[in-house]
């Protein structure tokens, strides 16, 4: 039990990195962006291509990171500006950020021919630990260690420092931050560049989990991302952080004690139970509280 207990919490931190960038999306820029998916699925690949090149695995997951980061700054500033300044509907915004995934997903189709990757698990730490009985995998302990630090560090700059205030302000009121001169557009795409980032390197642990990476690794995990901010509440960054924990240990515990082929739809009941119990989530503000 404490085993799995300790594989589950690893697997959650990972789904709480991908809460956080959903959750800071939304919370600022308050639309739902599907091409967070490969955001993910491009910062996997941008690690994978450096490892295969030789590049040292710590130089190689903050390359996939701002590989990530960029690539989320150049879908807002290009399409969502735009639909912004037109002050187009948040349906049309959701939309355009779903045409903009499949555009992504069919250059990396294409370039990879459709073939799924191995991934180069072993440039990452695969002995254990032992803690009494336990056997605890190195990687797993890295992926904790890699999603408890994002998660502080997150939480530390939106609290305590000058552009985690101003970001808090954009999220509170556009107009509101633009009479205290913060500048929305730098903020959006700070944010956005945070989110590509978060979703990158969550990515990458899972990657090297499962040792496989293809075109389409973001998909199932963008449906875990949204089942994140559905548990914890829309645009929380608490509570995506407690939402990727529950999600991760609910995961491991069905695979472990029920069914592996149940563990994959534990996302989907839990948005469906949620959204049927408790709509807001567990952690769930109102609008004006948003981030």
């Amino acid at each position: 039990m404490l085993q799995q207990t300790i594989n589950g919490i690893s697997l959650g931190a990972s789904y709480a990195l991908l809460g956080l960038g959903v959750a800071l999306i939304w919370g600022v820029l308050r639309v739902l962006n599907f091409a967070f998916g490969q955001f993910i699925t491009w910062g996997a690949f941008a690690c994978f291509y450096c490892l295969q090149a030789g590049v040292p695995t710590w130089l190689s997951m903050v390359i996939g990171m701002i590989v990530g980061g960029l690539l989320a700054v150049v879908v807002d500033s290009t399409v969502l500006a735009y639909m912004r300044h037109k002050r187009s509907s948040e349906f049309a915004m959701v939309v355009a950020t779903i045409g903009v995934s499949y555009l992504l997903m069919s250059i990396v189709q294409s370039y990879t021919d459709s073939q799924i990757e191995a991934f180069p698990a072993e440039k990452f730490p695969r002995g254990s630990v032992s803690i009494g009985s336990l056997e605890i995998p190195e990687l797993v302990l890295m992926s904790l260690a890699i999603g408890i630090f994002m998660m502080a560090v997150l939480g530390i700059w939106l609290q305590y420092t000058k552009s985690g205030r101003a970001t808090r302000t954009v999220s509170w009121s556009e107009d509101t931050a633009a009479l205290l001169g913060v500048r929305s557009s730098t903020i959006f795409a700070l944010s956005v560049f945070i989110s590509g980032a978060l979703a990158a390197v969550a990515g990458i642990c899972i990657s090297a989990a499962t040792a496989t990476l293809s075109y389409s690794t973001g998909d199932p995990l963008l449906v875990i991302a949204f089942a994140v901010i559905v548990i914890g509440g829309m645009g929380s960054v608490y509570g995506a952080m407690i939402g990727g924990l529950l999600l991760g240990l609910a995961q491991v515990y069905t695979t472990a004690y029920i069914a592996n082929e149940f563990s994959e739809a534990v996302g989907y009941i839990a948005i469906i139970l949620i959204l049927v119990v408790r709509p807001s989530g567990l952690f769930g503000q109102s609008e004006e509280q948003r981030v």
